[in-house]
């Protein structure tokens, strides 16, 4: 199934990295043929009278900030060249973002993180944060470096290679549709990378091989212990590769025939916790872009564990593209 999104929006918020959002926005539109939004969403002003008291700003200072706003990106918009349809609206940015994105049938949502980890993180959070939960679409989620170039001239974007974590779930098998999808568009590198958390050893004492082994044990030496031991590390290292060698055989049976006229996958099994090693593969393999599916965890749940994708958008260093499987 080839994923074609149709409704693409940008939300911007007038920082140094918004010219980074617009510019792929800009070419994802190109590239898939589809129509381009660009929302900035004003925060509830708070102000101070003489006393000291706080009051919401009135109707006519909100209507004079809004129209300010358009105008900004309006000429913003006019600078980068893009074809699109301005949205401004005031409350907070999360909520508002993801009201739009239900009244416009919007396909696929693209923003920047500003960073930040912590209590700090968990205390104000960050729009980014918010979004990975409350969207229906995908959400392309752009990483603010200050060398990042911003290919303001181009209408194609550096998508060269693409990587798709797949740990076999619906979420992830989504992914690796969009991963095809912007594969086949770009004509990139399409890498599937499963991560198998490390097996503990236990060391078995002599009395635990014996319960788990039959015959008679009468007249055993240290010798005869020894070559158990040796037998039994064997038989798991048998069951260890032939248990990775049915993920790769299903890790390539994910990709059509037809695809595999232009494209052949990159097979990858990785050892250790499913964050640091996307993070790590990304980095060293020079990645273009993350794709992962957004699994339903509760908010108490991601709290105190956090989740795989979440764990990836704030650390990793290029594009991530979290998308979620519809109830």
């Amino acid at each position: 199934m080839r994923i074609q999104p149709k409704k693409i929006i940008c939300a911007v918020d007038f920082s140094d990295f918004s010219h980074l959002i617009l510019s792929y926005g800009r070419a994802l539109a190109s590239e898939f043929h589809a129509r381009l939004y660009v929302c900035h969403i004003l925060s509830d002003m708070v102000m101070l009278s003489s006393h000291g008291q706080a009051y919401i700003a009135s109707n006519k200072v909100a209507e004079e900030r809004l129209e300010n706003a358009k105008a900004i990106l309006g000429d913003l918009v006019k600078k980068h060249g893009v074809d699109a349809q301005i949205i401004v609206s005031l409350g907070h940015p999360a909520d508002e973002i993801t009201q739009i994105v239900q009244e416009k049938n919007i396909d696929l949502v693209i923003a920047a993180t500003h960073g930040g980890s912590g209590i700090k993180r968990f205390l104000i959070g960050s729009v980014t944060d918010r979004l990975v939960k409350t969207l229906t679409c995908p959400l392309l989620v752009l990483h603010t470096q200050k060398d990042h170039p911003s290919f303001p001239d181009l209408f194609r974007i550096p998508l060269g290679r693409i990587i798709v974590g797949c740990d076999f779930s619906q979420e992830s098998d989504l992914a690796f549709e969009y991963g095809l999808s912007l594969a086949q568009e770009f004509q990139a590198e399409l890498h599937l990378v499963h991560v198998i958390k490390p097996a503990k050893h236990i060391e078995l004492t002599t009395a635990d091989y014996m319960k788990i082994q039959e015959g008679d044990y009468l007249g055993w030496n240290q010798s005869d212990l020894l070559e158990l031991q040796e037998k039994t590390k064997e038989e798991e290292w048998e069951r260890r590769s032939s248990l990775l060698s049915g993920i790769e055989r299903r890790l390539s049976q994910m990709v059509p025939e037809e695809s595999r006229n232009w494209c052949t996958p990159v097979i990858t099994l990785l050892e250790g916790q499913p964050y640091n090693e996307l993070i790590h593969y990304a980095e060293i393999k020079k990645m273009d872009m993350i794709v992962l599916g957004v699994h339903g965890h509760s908010l108490l749940e991601q709290f105190l564990v956090g989740s795989t994708t979440d764990r990836v958008i704030s650390r990793a260093a290029c594009p991530v593209l979290a998308v979620r499987k519809l109830p």
